[in-house]
């Protein structure tokens, strides 16, 4: 999933200003997050779909798919943040 983007942001901000990158890294991350929320809510859902007979159980189980979804799209968020300050630490 990050592979493609990591590579394009990495080409174009090789050339760029640092404000640029920030700017970047968080177009970057807010894609993932949304990307990792849907497919967590789906997951979720479909689990629940096929395990789960109660509606009540359904919606929780979707909502804890959600939240996978938006911790793991934060977690990367901030890896990626991380290295971004270490390469302007470096330079």
């Amino acid at each position: 999933f990050l592979s493609h983007s990591r590579a394009t942001r990495t080409m174009a901000s090789e050339a760029t200003r640092p404000e640029l990158r920030v700017s970047e890294t968080w177009d970057s991350c807010i894609e993932n997050t949304i990307r990792k929320l849907a497919y967590g809510t789906l997951s979720g859902g479909l689990i629940a779909l096929i395990l789960f007979r109660s509606p009540v159980a359904r919606s929780a189980v979707t909502g804890i798919g959600a939240g996978v979804g938006v911790g793991m799209g934060y977690t990367d968020c901030k890896h990626e943040f991380d290295l971004l300050q270490k390469e302007q630490n470096a330079s």
